[in-house]
């Protein structure tokens, strides 16, 4: 009888067990719990160059806006890139933005061993083929061939010199829209191409501006990051024009910024911080454009030039709109180097 009930508390014990075991294995994540989503960047340049810092102004304006936790983490060496992937994810980030394409294929591997955490890729258009994994381009011709309108407008040689940081397929949809902008005002304006290499040496960025400002060059285009600091400190030491890329750089030579064409990764991360809030998250590829409500342009509100030149402004807005309904359809591709 006493082994009995013996049995029977043992039973009753063990049941306890087993669904005080099930209340803990039911509850909520701490993120469904109500505590602030965390959201980690990785970054081959952290904010080093202008692209890389303006895609984290971007979580940081989501991080406002939402109630994130952010971070920006610097991975310089691309053989750690897998690494520093998993490592996030395993210190339970809920979203993990990675740029360019380097982290394309790390991200692709990682992904499928943390299903509940979203991986974000900014400035790539890899489809990782997952549901958890979104790649988020900006593509740059469009920006660039506004620009070109406005160099073409700018330039009295009908010189034009273009430096990129790398003979890579994104950065020729720099150059080919760039291109097709000034063609677009004058067939006969000649563009000198060169690359640099690097994305982070302003010096060399700098020596190479100025041996095309040499050879007659009086506007040059960089899409070249970092490097491309020089570029435009060359344009204001020779007193020609500058056209930076990806966010506003008028402050870097002041009133020899023609234009800058705007890669807006800025606006991208707050997009696809936007879907993840939202709860309307969808993988593959996003391009992130007019239809998304990026900026294409920045044109230095203060410089003599429009005052002077107000069709400029007239031209470059026409383009705009022109873009937006599909009459101008602007290269990604040039066989010019």
């Amino acid at each position: 009888m006493q082994s009995r009930r013996r049995l029977s508390m043992a039973i009753a014990m063990a049941m306890a067990w087993v669904a005080l075991l099930a209340m803990v294995l039911v509850q909520p994540t701490p993120a469904a719990a109500g505590r602030p989503l965390r959201a980690v960047m990785i970054s081959p340049y952290g904010k080093g160059v202008p692209f890389d810092s303006l895609a984290y102004q971007g979580l940081e304006d989501a991080a406002e806006k939402h109630g994130l936790q952010v971070k920006l983490v610097e991975a310089r060496d691309q053989s750690e890139y897998e690494s520093q992937i998993q490592a996030m994810a395993e210190l339970g980030y809920d979203i993990v933005f990675a740029l360019h394409d380097y982290f394309a294929e790390p991200m692709k591997a990682v992904a499928p061993l943390y299903p509940g955490t979203t991986f974000i890729l900014i400035d790539s258009q890899v489809d990782g083929g997952l549901p958890n994994m979104l790649s988020v381009a900006m593509e740059p011709q469009e920006g660039c061939y506004l620009a070109g309108i406005a160099a073409a407008h700018a330039t009295q040689s009908k010189k034009v010199g273009f430096i990129g940081g790398l003979d890579h397929p994104i950065i020729i949809q720099f150059l080919a829209g760039f291109e097709a902008g000034l063609h677009s005002v004058d067939p006969e304006i000649d563009i000198s191409v060169a690359f640099s290499g690097v994305f982070d040496d302003p010096v060399k960025g700098r020596e190479m501006a100025l041996a095309m400002i040499d050879r007659g060059a009086d506007v040059i285009m960089h899409a070249a990051d970092f490097t491309g600091v020089g570029v435009l400190k060359a344009a204001a030491e020779r007193g020609v024009w500058g056209v930076g890329v990806d966010l506003d750089q008028s402050d870097v030579a002041p009133g020899h910024v023609l234009a800058s064409a705007l890669k807006d990764a800025r606006g991208a991360v707050r997009a696809a911080v936007q879907m993840v809030v939202e709860g309307t998250f969808e993988p593959g590829v996003m391009i992130y454009g007019l239809e998304q409500g990026a900026d294409l342009v920045a044109i230095p509100a203060d410089l003599s030039f429009y005052r002077e030149h107000p069709e400029v402004l007239a031209a470059i807005e026409r383009a705009q709109e022109e873009i937006k309904a599909g009459i101008i359809v602007v290269p990604k591709t040039t066989k010019t180097r």
